[in-house]
C-alpha cells in the first residue's frame, strides 16, 4: 500500500515538474549573457573598450538603461546596423537586460587617441562642449551629456573617452538621418547646425578626456 502511495506521489511530482519546465530557464545550452559574450567581445573588446579604427564604441561603464535601449532599438529596427540588428533580434528581452547590465558593470582603461587634435581644434571642441555656438544655434553638448561629457544617468550616454572616429561617425549619421533613434529628434536637430570641422573638433575633444578619472 505504501509502495502504491509512493508511486502515485512520484507520478504527481513528475506531472508537477513537467508543468513547471516550460517556465523555467533551461540548464546550460540556451544562450545567456555569460555564455554568449564572445560575439560582443569580438568587436567591443573583452572589457568593453571598443575598437576605434572600426568606429565601434566603448560600452564599459555606459549606463544599463542606455545600453538596453540601444539593443531594444536594434531589435525592433529603430536603429539600423546589419550586425547589431541581427544579434539583438536573436536575444530575448531578459538577455538584452543581462547584456546591458554586464557591460554597465565593466571598467576599461582609457585608450589615448592616435591622432589628437591641435590647439585650435581643442579650443573649438571645448567651446562646443561647454558653451555651444549661439551664432549657429548649437547648444552646449554638456547641457545634456553632463560636465566633460561624463553622461547623465537615465538621460544621456557618456561621450568622454569614446573614440573620435566613433563619435564623428555617430554625429554624421544623425545629420544624414540614417540614425534616428534619438528622443524628440534632439541630436538630429543639433547636429544639423554643425559642419564637418565642428564635428571633428567636438569629437576629438571628448575623445581626449580620460574617462577613467570620472
Amino acid at each position: 500500500m505504501r509502495r502504491d502511495a509512493r508511486a502515485v506521489g512520484g507520478r504527481s511530482l513528475a506531472a508537477l515538474w513537467m508543468t513547471l519546465i516550460p517556465s523555467m530557464p533551461a540548464p546550460a545550452a540556451p544562450a545567456t549573457a555569460e555564455v554568449d559574450a564572445a560575439p560582443c567581445e569580438a568587436c567591443h573588446g573583452a572589457r568593453g573598450e571598443g575598437m576605434a579604427a572600426a568606429h565601434i564604441p566603448r560600452l564599459a561603464g555606459q549606463s544599463a538603461e542606455y545600453l538596453r535601449k540601444q539593443l531594444d532599438d536594434y531589435a525592433r529596427g529603430a536603429r539600423d546596423n546589419a550586425v547589431m540588428s541581427n544579434f539583438a533580434k536573436a536575444l530575448s528581452e531578459r538577455q538584452r537586460i543581462e547584456f546591458a547590465a554586464r557591460y554597465a558593470a565593466m571598467s576599461a582603461p582609457y585608450l589615448p587617441q592616435s591622432a589628437p587634435l591641435g590647439p585650435k581644434g581643442m579650443a573649438r571642441g571645448h567651446q562646443l562642449a561647454y558653451q555651444g555656438d549661439e551664432s549657429k544655434r548649437a547648444p552646449a553638448c554638456n547641457g545634456c551629456h553632463g560636465p566633460d561629457g561624463i553622461g547623465v544617468a537615465h538621460a544621456a550616454p557618456y561621450l568622454a573617452g569614446q573614440s573620435a572616429q566613433y563619435l564623428a561617425a555617430a554625429l554624421k549619421a544623425f545629420r544624414r538621418g540614417t540614425r534616428k533613434n534619438d528622443a524628440g529628434e534632439l541630436m538630429r536637430s543639433v547636429v544639423q547646425h554643425l559642419d564637418d570641422a565642428d564635428v571633428a573638433a567636438v569629437s576629438g575633444y571628448f575623445a581626449s578626456i580620460d574617462s577613467s578619472t570620472h
